[in-house]
């Protein structure tokens, strides 16, 4: 079969928008918690970043605890993304934390 053909198949097509909305919903759920916790860096991507590494960390997490997923929008885990990106936030808070050194 030729990649032209697999390339342009419904299924594909509806496995690459699969994607797309849980790497949307995984950045916006970073770019949220990274608002609510003010990490302290201002690079450009860092909300989104923790949301696609929280999603991942989330997710493998919450396989481990065995719980059970919760709610979810379009196949995509609410519940474990946004404690992942939690978790992602919270430790560059306390990197950035670190970084300033001491207040006295």
């Amino acid at each position: 079969m030729y990649a032209v053909e697999q390339a342009s198949s419904p299924v594909a097509v509806t496995d690459a928008i699969r994607v797309a909305q849980a790497a949307a919903g995984a950045m916006l759920a970073g770019w949220l918690t990274e608002r609510v916790l003010d990490t302290g860096l201002h690079v450009v991507g860092v909300g989104p970043f923790a949301g696609l590494v929280g999603a991942w960390l989330g997710s493998t997490l919450w396989g481990w605890g065995g719980w059970d997923v919760g709610p979810s929008l379009g196949g995509f885990a609410v519940l474990p993304a946004l404690a992942g990106a939690f978790l992602v936030c919270a430790v560059l808070k306390l990197v950035s934390v670190g970084m300033a050194g001491p207040r006295w």
